[in-house]
């Protein structure tokens, strides 16, 4: 589980990654998390 440092939504990884970050196609091997609620982008 992540949390965002913006907003502090916990979110998995993987849910992250199917809805936030779809479309990106870095998005198996990046080492960015996006937030689905807010759209913040942060390291992982």
């Amino acid at each position: 589980m992540l949390t965002c440092p913006k907003c502090g939504f916990r979110f998995d990884i993987s849910y992250g990654r199917a809805f936030a970050c779809s479309g990106c196609p870095l998005s198996v091997q990046c080492s960015m998390a996006k937030c689905p609620k807010c759209g913040h982008e942060f390291p992982i």
